[in-house]
Formats: structure tokens, C-alpha cells, sequence
């Protein structure tokens, strides 16, 4: 029965037969007691309580409220061909949470999502619409109210309420059970939205966390590395395939030249092709992309999906025009090598055969991975310093040894036995505290006889003193 045919004079059949007709004050008490049980359900669905506890809650509210028998809250199953009893009250006990009903006609909730709105039966023993449903007959079932749930616009299920005796229900106890219907889909709706949001910031978490690993191992990797090719064939490497499909990493050289020092790219038919390009590749520095764009402005570029223009600006060769079009590159960054203020070169990132597609997130983790390579390679550039400055000591020493006095040198005669001792450790590559300990002297101590053995071999540095005592003789 539509609602357009509910009599218009307000009037229900108790469950015993008798007509109740009611007086104004009994209509207005039922409304207020109809909008206390909404508010109340209302901050239920916006408490911390769980979804199965709020449709409890639904549940026997529409029993206690419209005085039925029975209440009943369906889900409906994803292929729409049945609906299962999600929550209820006054059912067989074992039933909620197993049992279904079919949907389309065979059912009164079914035929409710048909008719797309509520369903009002006063008999279900006469009912002619639809089957009479098993569940509804096995219990007695003679009158109900059926009306969907929507959830993000679709049908998440129905809401029923039955009376084992007959009954005509009035409008405002249909519009009650609507209200409900439209409370418990604004609550799944919000759960479900708090529910994604959720899951994208525990996505985003994971994905730092990957990050923030993979920045950490290339650190560690990247500092042990001496020299800036090895730095550099190193930062390629670790990019290929975790990052991208094919990496380079271009350097500038003295003059203002660009050169391309390593190409690393994953397993696949094209890569002894990459090597061929990598080993006779120059670079226009005008170029508008690549390289040269990123030493220019000093900034970052993605291109998410690159077309060819922006390709032969990465790899401008005449002879393999075909590269651009059989890697099918479909993402790229350019990250500039900078610390101290100072372009040391870029890596590029590619993605092709993966097919992945470069994001915000992905150019924070290679601009990571350039500043773990711009540290380390200015690292290199120092300890490449520091060897060469070793060398020239020892070269020094060396000629020292040769025009050196046999007679002791004065400077040995100026060292007391103390000090003799602490200059063993010394060339033993023993540290001031580890001096300490040995000779059992306190740490204030040991540095002083450091310096005052500076002082006596004209030094500037315990590597320099350990090596001019060696060249005078005074070390074996």
C-alpha cells in the first residue's frame, strides 16, 4: 500500500482489532516521543559505537517506538540477489546475523527496493504484490513497514517493522521509520568516509615509512663510497628498479660542460641499447628539459607523462629515434645534485615498462635520494683531498729519510721517555683516550704530550708528527 492512500484521519488497529481513534494531544505526545528516540539514535550514530551495536540500537528503538513485535535490518548482498538479516529484535534466536531473504518479489523488503520507497502492508495474508516471505510466515507476521536504507545514494538494505496482529500504520509512524532508515545511512556513510580516510593516512604512513628505509640504506651506501663515479653508478643503481625503470646522472665538469657519467636501467631488451646511448651522449645545455633545465633553475622537474619533445631533450639522438618510442616512458623527474650552495649534476628517473606514473611523493623521495648523493659526493671530494694530502707527507718523509742525518736528530733528543711512548701509540693509530688508558694517565694528560710532541717535530698534525719521526729516525 502506497502512502498517497494512508487515511488521511490518523487511526491504527491495536493488536487486538480495536480501531484507535486519537485525540490531538496523543498525536502530539507520540511525535515528541518519535523525536526524542531520533535524537537519541542520533548521538548514538555519532558516538565511538561499533556499526553492529548502532543497528542493535536501531533495531529496538522501532520496536519500543511503533510498539511492534518484531524489527528487522537487512544488508543487501553485493550481486542483489538476496538480503541477509543484519540486526534485529523478537526473531528466533540463531536467526540475526544468518538467515536471508530473497530479494526482487520474493520478499516484502525486496519489493520495497523495486518500488523505491516504503512499503506498507496490512495483511500480509492477502498480499498480492509480492511472495510472502518465509521469514515473515514462519514467525506470524500479519502487518509491517518496509523502507530502504540509502548509503552514498545506493540501497545498503531495509528496515522493516511487523505486528503479528493486523494493523494500520498512520504517517508519522511511517515518516518515524523512514527518519531512521535516513539516520543509520548518514552514519554508515560518515564511518565509511572516516573509514578511507583512515586507510589513505595509514597508506601515506607506510609509504613514509618505505621512504624513509630506503633513504636510510642509501645513506649509509652512498657514504662509504670514495670517489664521485662510484657515488654516482652507486645512486643509479639503488634507484633501478625501485624507483624507476632506467636512471642517469649527469655531472658538471670544469668549463661549465655536462656529461652524462652512468646510465642504470632494469632487465629488458632495450638495455644494451641505454649503454650504447650512455657511452656517445652529449648534452645541449640549452636543452628545455633535463639536465640542463635543472642546472639552470636549480629546481626539481616532473613531468608525469612525457611526450616525445621533452624525451629528446633527456636523450637527443638522431641515430635511435626508435628508443623514444619502444621504452615508452611514462613518467619523469630530474632532481638537481646541490649542497653548499653549489650544482654538482642531476639524476633523472624514468619509469616505462612498469608503466607506473610519478607523483608528489615520488619526487620527495628523489630529492632524498639527490641530497644523500650531493652529500656523499662532496664527501668524496674531501676524502680525495685528504689522500692527496697524505701523499704529499709521505712523498716528504721520504725525502726526508734521504737527507737525513744518521747522527740523532735533535728533535728525538728533545722527546722525554713519556713522550717516546705516547709517539709509538700515536704511529699505532692509537686515540688520545686510548693513550690514556694504556699508560694509565688521565686523558688531559695524554693531549698534552701530543701537543708538546708537535711542538718537538715542527708538526701541525699527528699524521704529519708520526710521519716526519719516521723519516728522522726516531720511529722504526
Amino acid at each position: 500500500m502506497d502512502r498517497s492512500s494512508q487515511n488521511p484521519q490518523k487511526f491504527r488497529l491495536l493488536e487486538g482489532g480495536a480501531e484507535d481513534r486519537r485525540t490531538p494531544e496523543e498525536e502530539l505526545r507520540a511525535r515528541v516521543r518519535h523525536q526524542e528516540a531520533l535524537a537519541g539514535l542520533g548521538k548514538s550514530a555519532l558516538s565511538e559505537a561499533s556499526s553492529p551495536d548502532l543497528l542493535d540500537e536501531a533495531a529496538r528503538v522501532v520496536t519500543e517506538v511503533l510498539s511492534v513485535a518484531y524489527c528487522k535490518i537487512l544488508e543487501l548482498s553485493p550481486d542483489g540477489t538476496e538480503l541477509l538479516l543484519r540486526a534485529g529484535v523478537g526473531w528466533k534466536e540463531g536467526y540475526v546475523g544468518r538467515v536471508t531473504v530473497g530479494a526482487n518479489l520474493e520478499s516484502q523488503a525486496g519489493y520495497a527496493l523495486i518500488s523505491g520507497g516504503p512499503v506498507v502492508v496490512e495483511d500480509l495474508r492477502t498480499e498480492d504484490r509480492f511472495k510472502g516471505p518465509w521469514l515473515l510466515l514462519e514467525h506470524g507476521v500479519v502487518s509491517g513497514i518496509s523502507t530502504i536504507i540509502y548509503v552514498h545514494g545506493h540501497p545498503y538494505g531495509v528496515v522493516g517493522a511487523h505486528t503479528q496482529r493486523k494493523r494500520q500504520f498512520n504517517d508519522e509512524e511511517i515518516d518515524f521509520l523512514e527518519n531512521v532508515a535516513e539516520l543509520l545511512g548518514a552514519a554508515m556513510e560518515r564511518r565509511q568516509t572516516e573509514e578511507t580516510a583512515r586507510s589513505t593516512i595509514g597508506e601515506r604512513a607506510k609509504a613514509a615509512r618505505r621512504r624513509f628505509v630506503f633513504l636510510a640504506e642509501a645513506n649509509a651506501v652512498l657514504s662509504t663510497s670514495m670517489d664521485h663515479t662510484t657515488t654516482l653508478k652507486t645512486a643509479a643503481r639503488m634507484a633501478v628498479p625501485a624507483i624507476a625503470d632506467w636512471c642517469f646522472a649527469d655531472v658538471v665538469e670544469p668549463g661549465g660542460l655536462i656529461r652524462r657519467v652512468t646510465v642504470a636501467e632494469d632487465h629488458s631488451s632495450k638495455g644494451e641499447l641505454v649503454r650504447e646511448l650512455h657511452s656517445r651522449y652529449s648534452l645541449d645545455p640549452s636543452a628545455p628539459h633535463g639536465t640542463p633545465k635543472a642546472l639552470r633553475t636549480g629546481e626539481s622537474e616532473l613531468i608525469a607523462g612525457p611526450d616525445e619533445a621533452v624525451l629528446e631533450g633527456i636523450v637527443p639522438d638522431a641515430e635511435h629515434p626508435e628508443f623514444l618510442r619502444l621504452d615508452e616512458a611514462q613518467s619523469y623527474i630530474c632532481v638537481p645534485l646541490q649542497v653548499r650552495g653549489r650544482l654538482l649534476g642531476t639524476l633523472g628517473l624514468v619509469t616505462a615498462q612498469s608503466e607506473r606514473r610519478y607523483d608528489q611523493d615520488d619526487l620527495i623521495l628523489a630529492q632524498g635520494l639527490a641530497r644523500c648523493t650531493a652529500l656523499a659526493l662532496d664527501n668524496a671530494g674531501q676524502q680525495e683531498k685528504n689522500v692527496e694530502v697524505v701523499r704529499e707527507l709521505i712523498q716528504k718523509a721520504e725525502q726526508d729519510r734521504q737527507t737525513a742525518s744518521t747522527a740523532e736528530p735533535p728533535e728525538a733528543s728533545t722527546l722525554t721517555t713519556r713522550q717516546s711512548e705516547v709517539l709509538t701509540l700515536l704511529s699505532e693509530g692509537k686515540s688520545a683516550k686510548e693513550i690514556a688508558n694504556a699508560l694509565n694517565v688521565s686523558h688531559e694528560t695524554a693531549r698534552n704530550h701530543i701537543r708538546a710532541i708537535l711542538r718537538a717535530l715542527g708538526s701541525h698534525s699527528q699524521l704529519e708528527a708520526v710521519s716526519r719521526a719516521r723519516a728522522l729516525g726516531v720511529l722504526e
